[in-house]
């Protein structure tokens, strides 16, 4: 199987918060779990938002069209599909200190929205 391109990418900044590309993918309510924390600069200019989950301390980064991409050590990013990249975000939910049930049901719900997309 052939392994999937990457791209070389560097964070740009991290002052100003760009939730558009979370909030069009999950919704207002599943985007209160995460904290922005920095943008990225693909090397063929397309910019990415990082997102990191509040519980799980997993990170999502999404470009505006609301690709996902994976980052993988050092510098690179591989785009995957969205639904497999918000799935590994949510798996841990269940079971973890102070996260609700009503949590664990709208992630879940994105996610199942996003596969039959």
């Amino acid at each position: 199987m052939a392994r999937r391109r990457t791209y070389m990418g560097r964070s740009t900044q991290g002052d100003t918060p760009n939730w558009e590309p979370l909030v069009e993918l999950v919704g207002e309510l599943v985007t209160g779990d995460f904290m922005w924390m920095f943008e990225v600069e693909l090397e063929n200019g397309t910019p990415l938002q990082a997102y990191k989950h509040v519980d799980t301390r997993r990170y999502v980064h999404l470009d505006p069209d609301g690709r996902a991409f994976v980052f993988e050590s050092p510098d690179r990013y591989r785009p995957v599909p969205v639904a497999d990249v918000l799935a590994a975000v949510f798996a841990p939910l269940i079971g973890l200190a102070g996260v609700t049930a009503d949590q664990v049901s709208h992630s879940w719900a994105a996610v199942e929205r996003l596969q039959r997309n």
